[in-house]
């Protein structure tokens, strides 16, 4: 092989791996821009931003992980119906997060006030996964909405007893007892987890309505004036005074 061939192979050889060398620079690159984008629209809580970027990636790459971050975004932003849009091509399709799928599910048909198909869908799940702790706690949820106190109660422990986190399973239980008018108990539950530092603001309303109806204005009022729950701290204690409204649970 003559000296100007070789010559040649070898510079042909090393312009082509330069070549590949920046499109895998600039993939990378690219990769990590997105994923940036991605933290900080979740950190955030930018929720149609993270919709807009799901959206231009699944148009280029059918990937059902990112489907699913789609979907969880749509409910995340209150939208239930968008979600179980992109999220029912998801279900039985055997993939690795299928739990999580039916989680989502379950979640979307409890945020869109179909409880009744929330149980169906959460005892499908339990009976798939009889240890997953999440399913016990949102078939709880649903139990609780269509009025089955006691098995919702069962499940809830049920949930603790599978190591839920500790916040989602004791403002679930004091939900509970506020459906029971049992203020108190309510008060009981939640008031050690505030006092431990828990910032949770489903925990820290429920809580404020519990010792609204319990009778401890003057401690309710302390908690709103800390938490700045309200600019007119004493209007809302007389709102939730005349409220019947459902406390928030945590899912």
């Amino acid at each position: 092989m003559s000296s100007k061939l070789l010559k040649t192979i070898l510079v042909s050889t090393v312009l082509l791996s330069l070549s590949a060398c920046s499109s895998l620079t600039t993939s990378t690159s690219a990769t990590q821009n997105v994923e940036q984008q991605e933290k900080l629209y979740q950190d955030t809580k930018n929720y149609s931003a993270l919709i807009s970027l799901y959206r231009e990636q699944l148009k280029v790459n059918q990937d059902p992980q990112l489907q699913y971050k789609l979907a969880k975004s749509y409910y995340l932003a209150g939208d239930s119906k968008s979600s179980l849009l992109y999220l029912e091509p998801l279900r039985f399709s055997q993939l690795s997060f299928n739990d999580d799928v039916e989680l989502l599910y379950i979640r979307n048909q409890i945020q869109a006030g179909d409880y009744n198909e929330a149980y169906l869908a959460a005892s499908d799940l339990v009976a798939l996964s009889p240890k997953n702790s999440e399913a016990y706690n949102l078939r709880g949820i649903s139990s609780a909405q269509l009025g089955k106190l006691a098995d919702a109660e069962k499940d809830l422990n049920k949930s603790r007893e599978l190591f839920i986190h500790d916040t989602i399973a004791i403002n679930n239980l004091a939900m509970l007892s506020i459906l029971n008018n049992d203020y108190k108990n309510a008060v009981n539950l939640l008031l050690p987890q505030y006092l431990n530092g828990s910032t949770d603001s489903r925990l820290i309303h429920n809580l404020v309505f519990a010792l609204v109806k319990a009778g401890d204005t003057e401690y309710a009022l302390d908690i709103i004036r800390k938490e700045k729950l309200n600019t007119s701290p004493e209007d809302l204690v007389n709102a939730l005074k005349k409220t019947e409204k459902l406390p928030m649970v945590g899912r």
